[in-house]
């Protein structure tokens, strides 16, 4: 078959990010023996008229539409991306009766919505390199694809519900044999306008954090590969791209204890010059881990520590304490690396002391940079959302499609003046929902300097961090102008 998959995502602030998931599908479809092109809308000044003369040209027989994100999960800076995906749909409708295969991580959140909203004649609710394969081969031979696993029907679809879907499969060789199609997207373009590629190690996570969506999206076991394969991988992009930084996009490469330990071992006793960042938790995370991965070319990592003060990291539902949030920033910037800590203020039992004790340990550990959240993006299924319908808050079928963030009564009206007070003495705080954090010029120009890796690195410098303080200058005590499109608790 004929098989056209588009990557829907058109952001590209902080950076456009290289989507690796359906890079992953295409490899799956094109090892069944389907004949793939790839439509990429990141880029281009007219995407919608370039994917019109795309279907034209091949005319598939069937079209995947991979949604990545719903919104940007920023209050009260929100940017919602449903318009956008109508739009691709309605693009393709006009041009193509082929059948729309609706999928990837934002899709799979809520997929019965997503079908409604957008009318798709199925959907992929997880992961879908065997899934997505299999659909196409039901639709070719004329089958119903109903029954396979994660496959969503249209007229199965629920609009208040993630139940609409069978039962997804999680294999544990999930990536047994597949690299990633890089070759059919434009790879070379996100490593100079994003500084970096991507690649993941593992799916799943253990840990149970109140609001976070990956245990639903992947579930909650690790499921790794092993560390040769991974090196095989980093060891094949330098070959075919030249010398450029990777981000292990993995919920957290630093856990279990052991992978990403085998993981460096590997880079070291192969010798491969490498630059690379992750996502890490401080859970474990101890001066030789800390001092293995700088050695093994890590020179960067985002620390998901969402709270420095041990009653709020308990209602966040977070494996750790203050006291190992410490630990692992001092670790980290021992053994040389840029640590940035993401912050979540506003949840719920947050209080002013709590927000006050959190901001007072972020200064004394002199981190290079803080993202710090306002409020927390409500998703279908999480712990923290079926509290809140348990305590009747709000309706089971409110957290969805609308972007709906809780924010503690308490600190409500505390939080922005405070938190742009904070940012503007630091200088090395990034508040996406309250300032936005790069303008698209600024973003070309570093990378055009050849500034490569998270941005956030250059906070670093006194005169990016002097540069950043001009954002927060102007005072802002309040959320801003209401927006209908949007619902905070």
């Amino acid at each position: 078959m004929r098989v056209l998959l588009v990557s829907a995502n058109r952001e590209r602030i902080p950076d456009p990010i290289f989507p690796l998931g359906l890079a992953y599908i295409a490899a799956a479809a094109r090892q069944a023996g389907h004949e793939v092109a790839v439509a990429d809308l990141c880029f281009g000044l007219h995407p919608l008229d370039d994917l019109r003369r795309q279907v034209n040209a091949f005319q598939p027989d069937v079209v995947g539409l991979s949604i990545r994100n719903i919104d940007n999960a920023a209050y009260p800076l929100t940017v919602e991306y449903l318009d956008q995906h109508r739009e691709v749909v309605d693009t393709l409708r006009a041009v193509t009766h082929a059948p729309i295969v609706l999928g990837g991580s934002g899709f799979a959140i809520l997929p019965g919505p997503y079908m409604q909203a957008l009318d798709g004649d199925w959907g992929v609710a997880g992961e879908g390199e065997q899934a997505f394969v299999e659909l196409l081969a039901a639709l070719d031979r004329g089958w119903n694809p109903a029954g396979i696993p994660g496959v969503i029907s249209r007229r199965r679809a629920s609009a208040d519900t993630r139940a609409s879907a069978t039962p997804v499969r999680r294999p544990t060789d999930w990536a047994a044999g597949l690299r990633p199609a890089r070759d059919l997207f434009d790879y070379p373009r996100y490593i100079r306008r994003g500084g970096m590629g991507n690649v993941q190690t593992k799916r799943g996570c253990v840990f149970k954090c109140s609001y976070c969506t990956y245990p639903l999206l992947e579930g909650n076991r690790f499921r790794a590969r092993e560390a040769g394969d991974v090196v095989d991988e980093l060891e094949a992009l330098m070959t075919d791209y030249g010398p450029h930084d990777v981000f292990f996009v993995d919920s957290i490469l630093n856990f279990p204890v052991g992978h990403v330990e085998a993981l460096c071992a590997e880079i070291l006793r192969r010798r491969l010059r490498l630059r690379w960042s992750c996502y890490a938790t401080p859970v474990k995370l101890g001066r030789e881990q800390a001092s293995l991965m700088a050695r093994a070319g890590c020179d960067g990592m985002e620390l998901g520590s969402d709270a420095v003060e041990d009653g709020q990291l308990g209602r966040l539902g977070k494996s750790f304490d203050a006291d190992a949030v410490l630990r692992a920033n001092a670790h980290g910037l021992e053994a040389g690396l840029r640590v940035c800590h993401t912050v979540i203020f506003g949840g719920p039992g947050e209080t002013e002391a709590s927000v006050r004790a959190t901001c007072r340990a972020l200064r004394a550990m002199r981190p290079t940079a803080v993202v710090a959240m306002t409020g927390v993006r409500l998703y279908p299924g999480t712990p923290l959302t079926r509290q809140l319908v348990t305590e009747g808050k709000i309706r089971s079928d409110e957290a969805g499609l609308l972007p709906t963030f809780y924010v503690e009564p308490e600190v409500r009206d505390f939080l922005p003046g405070y938190l742009l007070r904070q940012a503007r003495a630091a200088g090395n705080w990034v508040l996406p929902g309250l300032s936005p954090p790069l303008l698209p010029t600024s973003q070309r120009v570093l990378r055009a300097l050849g500034i490569s890796g998270p941005l956030w690195r250059l906070l670093r410098f006194s005169a990016m961090r002097a540069a950043s303080r001009t954002k927060f200058l102007r005072p802002n005590t309040s959320w801003g102008i209401p927006n209908p499109r949007r619902k905070v608790l």
